[in-house]
């Protein structure tokens, strides 16, 4: 009977087992929905990325009814009869696309999505708050302003939809109207508003009871009074004459208010010599009587100190301006990894702080601009601080190197500002969470200016929250030119995932923490079941990461996971950016929004996830509205189109998207600009953009997956729509029709006999000229006559960038190197860190070749065994052969191949002698590789030449000048 009882148990288990598999797996395969794009208006197509979404997915949608918002209530929308279908674009199991009727009114629209007998709704243009800001930076005042931002907080006035409302709710409720340009949003809070923590709802005007936000927290407080009490300098022996030394007497002034618990150190008309440190203490305020009226002025001093004006927390300076010749930092307070950093103002404050200054001699620019390198990568800081509550308003600042270092920033203002960034200089805005910077003009004021940007390089996991709006960004030449870019690449993990239970999720692989916090960093489904979903570290293990919340879907074991900085909800609106580099997403960007910008003679605006010390996913991304008035852009040695660019670039093993779910709509580009979709891109929106006066319209590699064009518009423009074959079938064409392609002769040859006005000549007759650059001379010790000298700063350019490109290539030179240590480009077409159809590298003793195929992929990298001897010429050759590979010779022998059968790309880079985009010694991703040594008789055919051709160019090899004696050796017979 037992043994019956047992039978029957174990039947019943099982079959309440397989009924719960059942379920579970049923419930595995309803479909979800992880994000929408929005806002969406009649007309224009929506996205949503999700997971289960079918291949024939069935998507119907209802406008919502306005009515009136009453009181937020988190109540079930029921759907209505009579929904609208609409027709599916390029469905697929985790992305769906389709067009919103044009006869709908803007306003909420209800979707629902079915799918394997199953739906999902989901309303789509409700508000969004990412976050609010107020008078004491995250907190905000009675009687002061708040302002909110995010996505769907308005609409139009022609669109007819009432006005948009907030409504507080904690120790009082208050419903106020608001001001919104649609992403930014400001109201006033009541005078006589309780203190206490408040959830505020925003409402956009639209959608009635069902159009309510979100809450976010909101804490109200009263703002902190510091001691008013009067400390006059010039009752502490200040003469403020500009000639008697008054330090000592200002920081006797400072230290009174300290003794009294802070107070206002106040500096009447004058001007006051200063020779060291100002320190500021606590609850004080050093504050002038106008700034046109009061200067603090340094004189040079040779060891200048860390900071001119320094405090460390809860301090101020407004009113008064600085003037400087040597220093270091010039206002400086804690950034914002001390706990108790922040709560510092800056206001109408000038600074003009020149190390150049006066009548220096070359080398002594060169001992301060080396000194000033050891500092940072954009010498001293102009300012410099970080924490809660920054405010740097109406300010004037004109410093030396790094005009702006904002760390850790929790709630600041920065705004009506002039930023002028000096030698190498930029601006640093690292680890933000909650940031507005607007109304500011960035201007590179050194030939060597850069710019700066949004990123993690203070060590930050994440940055977020950051309005960028209004400003104007200029003259921007050094470094690479970036006016805004996001920056700061690394990872801890990339991999499988094990299990996943509720927020912790095992991963296949121990992450590399490296002793640090990695809270608020971002944790990514790249790939496979759940793929489009991000979480926020909240917490780390071994091997394995706690999220902030549980997971829509949970990952599979095949799903790919990359553990990362975090970077988001930065939003870009109204900038103007002229004669600068690209405004950009480099790694890690989840929804950014770039909004009514500008931009003439610049690179572009680009969204790019890549490999950068680790996967840097670029999500959810919208170029809106934005406008390339001029798009004529020179960097580097060569002009080009500037573009608007969403792409990723591929690094095995994971070899998926990077770029998934990016809008770029009713933006416009003239004058040689156009838009660009790259590869390991997935479920993007072109639509509605109209380009102008350019060689091309819209590029689509054929390596993106799910791309929609729609409604966009061309203006002479020659070619409307261009993918990689379309461009690579026009330059095969360009190449077969070009008179030196696939000639018997050399296409160019440089013997190094003749120059004029720095230019050697191409005695081939085909008037390729090579321009000496930096220490790069001609001598007479040859294999025959004179050759090319390089010292290590030099290089020759020739301006051709389509020849070079050929398909078959053959590349002859004799090298003499001065040293095998090291990575040192001999002929390449690679001056800027690119893509690149061929480069011939010196590797130690070692020839390397390197080239990208048209997957995007170095896979024609190789290095050959040693081959070089220091002191003693050698001949080098590289043969290309198109659909076989490439080979590598030495005086005349193969001595490595690799056989390949992959096109390469071509690029429009000028061909470089004597120089690589990187190396070095050591060799190193951020410094060039130079040659050091002679260089002669380069030849280069647009033909494969055969092993005994190569063999014979070598085989003329006269005895002497450094060459080892060979039986049947003859001179080289210059030309």
């Amino acid at each position: 009977m037992k043994k019956v009882l047992i039978s029957l148990f174990s039947v019943t288990a099982l079959s309440f087992a397989a009924c719960l598999d059942v379920r579970a797996d049923e419930k595995d395969r309803r479909p979800v929905i992880f994000w929408a794009s929005e806002p969406v208006r009649p007309g224009e197509t929506a996205m949503v990325i999700g997971e289960n979404l079918g291949d024939h997915p069935a998507i119907e949608i209802v406008r919502l009814p306005d009515g009136r918002a009453k009181e937020p209530l988190q109540e079930n929308v029921v759907w209505p009869r009579g929904g609208t279908p609409v027709d599916v674009l390029q469905a697929a199991e985790q992305s769906a696309k389709f067009i919103v009727p044009a006869d709908f009114k803007p306003g909420l629209l209800r979707l629902r999505l079915a799918a394997g007998g199953a739906a999902v709704e989901h309303i789509m243009n409700r508000p969004q708050i990412w976050w609010v800001q107020g008078e004491c930076g995250p907190a905000v005042t009675p009687g002061g302003w708040i302002r909110f931002f995010g996505k769907n907080l308005g609409w139009g006035i022609k669109d007819g939809i009432r006005k948009p409302v907030i409504r507080i709710e904690g120790p009082c409720v208050v419903s106020l109207a608001f001001e919104t340009d649609g992403h930014a949003a400001r109201a006033v809070l009541p005078k006589d508003m309780p203190s206490g923590s408040y959830r505020l709802f925003a409402h956009n005007g639209a959608g009635g009871r069902a159009g309510w936000s979100a809450p976010v927290e909101l804490t109200v407080t009263n703002k902190e009074v510091w001691p008013q009490n009067v400390f006059n300098v010039t009752n502490f022996g200040a003469l403020a004459d500009g000639v008697k030394d008054d330090t000592v007497a200002i920081q006797n002034a400072l230290s009174a208010a300290e003794s009294q618990g802070g107070g206002i150190v106040y500096l009447p008309l004058g001007r006051y010599a200063v020779s060291d440190t100002l320190n500021i203490p606590r609850r004080t305020v050093l504050r002038g009587e106008r700034s046109d009226w009061v200067a603090l002025a340094w004189s040079d001093m040779r060891n200048p100190p860390w900071a001119l004006v320094q405090g460390t927390n809860s301090f101020g300076l407004e009113d008064l301006t600085i003037y400087a010749h040597h220093h270091h930092h010039v206002i400086a307070a804690d950034l914002g990894d001390k706990p108790d950093a922040g709560n510092v103002f800056l206001r109408r404050v000038r600074v003009r702080a020149s190390s150049y200054r006066g009548h220096l001699t070359p080398d002594e620019v060169d001992a301060r601009f080396r000194e000033t390198m050891k500092w940072s990568t954009g010498g001293g800081d102009t300012v410099r601080m970080g924490g809660s509550s920054i405010e740097i308003t109406e300010c004037d600042f004109y410093g030396s190197g790094r005009t702006l270092f904002l760390s850790r920033v929790r709630g600041g203002l920065v705004a009506d500002n002039r930023f002028f960034n000096g030698r190498w200089g930029w601006y640093c805005i690292s680890g933000s969470d909650g940031l507005i910077f607007e109304n500011n003009e960035i201007t590179g004021a050194d030939l060597m200016s850069t710019g700066g940007g949004l990123n993690c390089l203070d060590g930050s996991r994440f940055s977020q929250n950051v309005y960028y709006a209004d400003n104007r960004l200029q003259r921007m030449h050094g470094w690479d030119r970036e006016a805004m870019t996001s920056d700061a690449g690394g990872e801890a993990y990339s991999g499988k995932a094990v299990t996943a239970h509720g927020t912790t999720l095992v991963l296949d692989g121990k992450p590399n923490w490296r002793g640090q916090d990695w809270r608020g960093a971002g944790v990514f489904v790249l790939a496979g079941k759940g793929a489009g979903q991000y979480r926020r570290v909240a917490g780390q293990g071994e091997q394995s990461v706690i999220v902030d919340r549980p997971w829509d879907v949970v990952p599979g074991t095949n799903s790919d996971i990359c553990v990362t900085m975090f970077q988001g909800h930065y939003i870009l609106s109204g900038n103007e950016f002229s004669d600068c580099g690209a405004v950009q997403f480099y790694g890690t960007a989840v929804e950014n929004i770039v909004v009514r910008n500008t931009g003439t003679r610049m690179s572009g605006f680009r969204g790019i996830g890549l490999w950068y010390h680790g996967y840097q996913p670029n999500w959810f991304c919208e170029f809106r509205d934005n406008a390339i008035k001029e798009g004529n852009y020179y960097h580097w040695n060569r002009a080009s189109d500037a573009l608007l660019e969403i792409t990723g670039y591929r690094r095995a093993p994971y070899t998926g998207p990077l770029n998934v779910g990016s809008v770029v709509r009713h933006n416009r580009l003239d004058s040689q600009a156009h838009i660009r979709v790259g590869a390991a891109t997935r479920d993007a929106i072109v639509e509605g953009n109209h380009v102008a006066n350019s060689a091309q319209g819209i590029f689509v590699s054929v390596h993106a997956t799910n791309i929609w064009l729609h409604a966009n518009t061309f203006e002479k423009v020659r070619e409307e729509i261009m993918d990689d074959l379309k461009q690579r079938r026009i330059a095969q064409e360009r190449l077969s029709r070009h008179p030196f392609f696939n000639r018997p002769e050399p296409v160019a040859v440089w013997d190094f006999e003749k120059t004029e006005r720095m230019n050697v000549a191409d005695v081939s007759g085909n008037g390729f000229r090579a321009r000496l650059n930096g220490g790069a001379t001609t001598v007479s010790n040859g294999v025959g006559g004179r050759a090319g000298r390089f010292d290590g700063t030099g290089w020759l350019c020739v301006n051709e960038v389509i020849v070079f490109n050929a398909p078959d290539m053959t590349v002859s030179l004799w090298i003499k190197p001065e040293t095998l240590r090291g990575r040192r480009g001999l002929v390449g077409k690679r001056f800027s860190g690119c893509e690149a159809p061929f480069i011939l590298s010196q590797n130690g003793a070692r020839l390397s070749f390197e080239a990208t195929d048209t997957e995007h992929q170095w896979s024609f990298n190789f290095v050959s065994e040693p081959v070089l001897k220091e002191g003693q010429w050698t001949h080098v050759a590289a043969v290309v052969r198109r659909g076989k590979g490439v080979a590598l010779f030495a005086n005349g022998k193969k001595v490595a191949e690799k056989q390949n059968a992959s096109d390469r790309i071509v690029n429009h880079e000028p061909l470089i002698l004597g120089r690589e985009a990187w190396g070095g010694e050591p060799a190193s991703t951020s410094t060039p590789g130079y040659f050091i040594g002679l260089m002669d008789e380069v030849r280069i055919w647009t033909r494969a030449l055969s092993p005994d051709e190569i063999e014979k160019e070598a085989s003329r090899r006269p005895a002497g000048n450094g060459f080892p004696r060979s039986s049947g050796s003859q001179p080289i017979t210059k030309r």
